[in-house]
């Protein structure tokens, strides 16, 4: 199923939400962050992402993608995600177009509102781990999602005396979840509504995948 950056342009119009279904667990002293999606086309469309490091003090070993908190000289968030996109994985200059932005999305632990720029990649940039931060670079074959060959699995948690489903991304022996997953998710169904394909619903697994880890 090919995909172009102006079907994702389109797909991504009257985003991002004025609120995100998971806004009620942020906290009022939570830090605006901002992370970059980028997709590479060519010859499969894909989204990069990092696996952190296993030694950092906060979620190491965790699949995410390349962002960080706002520093005072970014201009806006949008600036913050392609500095750290740069900083970590080394994409920037003209080989990357915006594409749009997806809602904004807190953190499980509510300490960090995550807003998410989707940008096309030229196929000539390659990323690399820039960071000693990153352990390796990954790639989440969108295409796959979108045909329905890879499926997107989910898992209730518990949540203010409740539940709610929060969606994962199986890459090997890696996970991606939390708010990575939701916001990658919501990429997910927003193209295949785009461009007129139907994603089956997530399979729902009893066992949080990530353990006993705060699904941050």
């Amino acid at each position: 199923m090919p995909i172009s950056p102006d079907d994702v342009r389109r797909a991504l119009l009257g985003l991002p939400a004025k609120d995100s279904p998971w806004i009620s667990m942020l906290q009022a002293e939570a830090r605006s962050a901002a992370v970059a999606i980028p997709i590479r086309f060519e010859p499969e469309p894909v989204v990069i992402a990092i696996l952190r490091s296993a030694v950092l003090r906060e979620h190491p070993s965790q699949v995410a993608f390349p962002g960080g908190k706002r520093e005072p000289d970014d201009v806006d968030l949008y600036a913050t995600a392609l500095r750290e996109m740069d900083e970590e994985v080394g994409l920037a200059g003209e080989g990357i177009t915006r594409l749009g932005e997806l809602t904004a999305t807190p953190t499980y632990n509510g300490r960090y509102l995550i807003h998410p720029y989707v940008v096309a990649v030229d196929a000539a940039l390659a990323p690399v781990a820039c960071s000693s931060e990153i352990a390796r670079i990954l790639e989440l074959p969108l295409g796959a999602y979108l045909r329905g060959e890879e499926p997107i699995r989910g898992v209730m948690v518990p949540w203010r005396g409740g539940e709610i489903l929060m969606p994962h991304f199986a890459l090997g022996s890696c996970v991606l979840y939390g708010a990575s997953a939701v916001i990658f998710h919501e990429l997910v169904a927003q193209i295949a509504d785009g461009i007129g394909a139907t994603l089956p619903p997530p399979i729902l697994q009893r066992e949080m995948p990530w353990g006993d880890r705060e699904p941050v």
